[in-house]
């Protein structure tokens, strides 16, 4: 019993409390972070005035607990800001669900090839709306932990009654 104690202690120590991070097409430390006004999209069709500057996969690090969207985002931004990117364009997301409490989504960076474009903003990722949603995920994950907490109640109790 003492071993599963250690390496569970050994196991939570090593994992990650936030998004596991890949990187493709350039390289950037946490520390190297700086703000700016970024446009986020979804599902943006690309046209020639764009150049791809980085692709980034947001995933699950086993038990993050700090991986809600609004956090994901706070990453795409500050990643985005530090590569100069004027837009952050998601092409892959899945939501928090039965098998993962963590947003998970890939994006794109871009920059425009002329200085003087502007994008226009996106109300999905409003501050407001991703909130609606972080608190929606949340009450459906809490739910489901608890359903799942007194189904294994009723078993465990049935089995080794």
């Amino acid at each position: 019993m003492k071993k599963i104690a250690f390496y569970l202690i050994l196991l939570f120590l090593i994992s990650s409390c936030t998004h596991r991070i890949v990187r493709t097409g350039y390289l950037i430390n946490k520390s190297d972070y700086k703000n700016c006004d970024i446009i986020i999209k979804k599902f943006m069709t690309i046209t020639d005035s764009l150049q791809k500057v980085g692709e980034i996969k947001l995933g699950e690090s086993g038990f993050a607990v700090a991986c809600s969207e609004a956090l994901a985002l706070e990453i795409l931004k500050n990643e985005g800001c530090t590569l100069n990117a004027n837009i952050v364009n998601i092409v892959d997301e899945t939501r928090p669900d039965l098998w993962s409490s963590c947003y998970r989504c890939s994006a794109e960076f871009y920059k425009f090839k002329v200085s003087t474009m502007k994008p226009q903003n996106n109300e999905y990722y409003k501050s407001g709306e991703v909130d609606k949603r972080v608190s929606k995920d949340r009450t459906r994950n809490t739910i489901v932990g608890i359903g799942a907490a007194a189904l294994g109640f009723v078993f465990g109790f049935y089995m080794f009654r």
